[in-house]
């Protein structure tokens, strides 16, 4: 959706489909359960759908077109891993469907492709997130999709056609050619089977045998000239989802075409000042955790107590420590904090962190806390920082790096959490900067440079 993976889950009212398929009381839906692969199939050369099944029988948690769910794996030489996928298929009562493209760098992705058979076991975490449908039909729909990036609408058009929805969707698609085309013949079955479902297919490098017109209709790249000239843009409700450069393309093309920010929604896993080009880092997202980071417990010597460092780190103006309760409410705020984000101690105890986060970003934000201190886990807490936008009190955008650790209990179960945060502004804005003078000097030497 359109915000921030600080963690990619908003919580969502469930459909009154879904709510016929919810799990009896008795079944815990907040922590991850045991699921088997059930069957795979291979979509194209380098996609895959796996059908997920609850190891205990029972129904999965349910959830709506669209969302996504968190897998757990332990991957050989690498250990427990944690992704998101989206769910690829429409709330059935019994499985799920993730349809994954195997990247060469990807730990989850080619061990999914290569390893998990049917029989295979890992962990689900309950779906969540707000890449959902509208619930009337006032508005036409249009899905623009790229790559994998297609497998929440195909999870969409199911559900519209089992509904049988009385609204125009438009499905426009983009991949290079019938060996990268996942599901192109499901999505035209889809179509048929409703009068209001459009497709167009797009074929970046067709192939000798891709046939115009029965595989895809227009070679060449999607334009926001085309999306302009053939969707309509004054009404409609967009949902994109594709790789990064899709998304940089299309979401702040579209709003700049005048599509309201209401009327605009996206799928995007990561720091969302990479999708509009402001990322410190180029458009890289923090690489999760490897392996399992064994138990260590620091010591201190030469008259120096952890109990005396601890409060030194607490009481410095340097860095905002921050923790906050399990529901989000602010519990301890040290002067390093105040300083940050101008709030005072007496200002910022007993409130939500929604006061230093922008709105636009604040969904984003509470899927992922909400999912972290279900799963009791965090990629961003052994050193891996995570580079989102902060809000000051005066209203100003500041930009913050952090890292986290979790509170638990004696059971282990999360209690809060503490972050570690630090302003970054003035490094982001020279990076920015920099950015600019490299895309102005390129586009004066013609890219030559």
């Amino acid at each position: 959706m359109h915000t921030l993976y600080m963690i990619s889950a908003e919580a969502n009212t469930m459909t009154d489909t879904a709510a016929a398929t919810a799990q009896p009381a008795h079944v815990d839906q907040r922590g991850p359960r045991a699921f088997v692969v059930e069957s795979r199939h291979k979509e194209s050369e380098v996609i895959t759908s796996f059908v997920l099944r609850p190891a205990d029988g029972r129904p999965p948690a349910p959830h709506e077109a669209g969302q996504h769910l968190t897998l757990f794996a332990e991957v050989p030489g690498h250990g427990r891993q944690k992704r998101n996928f989206t769910i690829s298929s429409a709330p059935n009562g019994e499985t799920y469907r993730i349809t994954v493209k195997r990247e060469p760098a990807g730990t989850v992705t080619k061990w999914l492709h290569d390893s998990a058979e049917p029989g295979t076991r890992l962990d689900i975490a309950r779906p969540d997130g707000s890449f959902v449908l509208p619930r009337g039909d006032e508005r036409p729909i249009v899905m623009v999709s790229a790559g994998v990036g297609l497998t929440p609408m195909v999870a969409m058009l199911e559900e519209f056609v089992r509904e049988k929805r009385h609204v125009r969707v438009q499905f426009v698609h983009c991949t290079q050619n019938g060996g990268t085309h996942a599901l192109g013949k499901h999505v035209r079955d889809l179509a048929a089977a409703s009068d209001g479902i459009e497709t167009t297919f797009l074929y970046t490098r067709p192939e000798s045998g891709d046939v115009a017109g029965r595989d895809f209709d227009i070679s060449g790249h999607l334009s926001l000239d085309w999306l302009a000239a053939h969707t309509p843009l004054n009404e409609a409700e967009y949902f994109v989802c594709g790789p990064l450069r899709f998304l940089r393309d299309f979401v702040p093309g579209l709003a700049q075409r005048g599509v309201p920010v209401e009327r605009l929604n996206y799928e995007f896993f990561g720091p969302v000042e990479d999708l509009f080009g402001d990322a410190t880092d180029g458009g890289t997202t923090p690489s999760p955790q490897s392996g399992t980071v064994a138990a260590r417990t620091a010591r201190a010597v030469h008259g120096f107590s952890r109990e005396q460092i601890g409060d030194a780190l607490l009481d410095s103006a340097a860095d905002a420590i921050i923790a906050s309760a399990t529901d989000g409410t602010i519990v301890l705020w040290n002067a390093g904090a105040e300083r940050i984000f101008g709030f005072t101690e007496e200002e910022a105890l007993g409130q939500s962190l929604d006061i230093i986060i922008p709105e636009p970003f604040r969904a984003r934000h509470w899927e992922g806390y909400d999912e972290t201190i279900a799963s009791g886990v965090s990629r961003y807490g052994a050193g891996d920082l995570l580079a989102v936008p902060g809000l000051h009190k005066d209203g100003r955008r500041i930009s913050i790096e952090f890292t986290i650790v979790l509170m638990k209990d004696e059971t282990g179960k999360v209690t809060g959490m503490v972050a570690a945060l630090r302003d970054v502004t003035a490094r982001f804005e020279e990076t920015k900067a920099l950015k600019k003078k490299l895309a102005a000097l390129e586009a004066a030497t013609g890219g030559n440079s």
